[in-house]
C-alpha cells in the first residue's frame, strides 16, 4: 500500500496531510468495519496477492485455491466487526487463509482418496527451482525438487505449516505465531523439530 494523502478541511481551510500505509490501513479497517463496502474492496485488493500466495502453498489446483480465496474473504467480511484490532488486519486474515486452507485441503485428501506425498498434488511444481540447461543438472534438479516435495509433505500438519509459512512465505515467527494462535516458542520448537526431520530426509541433497 502506498503513503496516502488526506484532505482536512477545517473552518473553510483546507489541509492536506499524508497517511502512512499502517494509518491509511487502519482507516479503511474502520471504514469498513461501519459497512463501507468500498473500504473493503480495497481491502481485498491491497492483499490478495499476499493471501492467494499462502493458500496456494498449502493446496493445490487453481479452481480450489480460487473458491479457498473467495471463502477467506467471505469471513473476513463476516467477522470484520469482530475483528478488535489488537493484532495487524493482515495477521487476523491470514489466520483465516490458513485455518481455511488446512480445512480445504483435508476436505479435497478425504475425497480424493489421496496423501500430500501423491506426485500428482502439484507441490513439486510449487517447490521446484529454474533447472539450468544442462539435461543432467536438470535431472539432478528434479531429483532434489522430488526429494524437498516429499520430505516437506511428509512433515505433519503443524510442522509442515511452520516451515512452509517461515522459508516460502518467508514470515517472522512472531508473525506465524499470531497467524497461529500459539506463541513464538511453540512456532520455534515446531521449527526446530520440522528441520531437524527435513535434514534427516535430505542429507543427500544438503551435500
Amino acid at each position: 500500500m502506498t503513503t496516502q494523502v488526506q484532505v482536512l478541511v477545517v473552518n473553510g481551510v483546507r489541509t492536506i496531510r499524508e497517511q502512512t500505509p499502517d494509518v491509511a490501513l487502519s482507516a479503511l479497517v474502520r471504514q469498513a468495519q461501519c459497512g463501507d463496502l468500498g473500504a473493503f474492496e480495497q481491502l481485498v485488493r491491497e492483499s490478495q496477492s499476499a493471501i492467494t500466495s499462502v493458500v496456494a502453498r498449502i493446496i493445490d489446483g487453481q479452481d480450489d485455491i480460487d473458491d479457498v480465496v473467495q471463502d477467506v474473504y467471505v469471513q473476513a467480511f463476516e467477522h470484520l466487526r469482530s475483528f478488535r484490532r489488537e493484532s495487524r488486519f493482515s495477521t487476523w486474515l491470514h489466520r483465516i487463509a490458513v485455518n481455511t486452507s488446512l480445512k480445504r485441503l483435508n476436505q479435497i485428501q478425504r475425497k480424493r482418496g489421496v496423501s500430500l506425498d501423491d506426485p500428482d498434488n502439484g507441490l513439486a511444481e510449487r517447490l521446484e527451482s529454474s533447472p539450468s540447461d544442462d539435461p543432467g543438472s536438470i535431472v539432478l534438479q528434479k531429483e532434489r525438487d522430488e526429494a524437498v516435495r516429499q520430505a516437506v509433505s511428509a512433515l505433519s500438519e503443524k510442522h509442515r505449516v511452520v516451515v512452509i509459512l517461515r522459508y516460502f512465505e518467508d514470515y517472522s515467527c512472531q508473525d506465524i505465531a499470531e497467524i497461529l494462535g500459539c506463541s513464538i516458542g511453540t512456532v520455534w520448537s515446531r521449527l526446530h523439530y520440522g528441520c531437524r526431520q527435513l535434514r534427516g530426509m535430505l542429507e543427500w541433497v544438503l551435500e
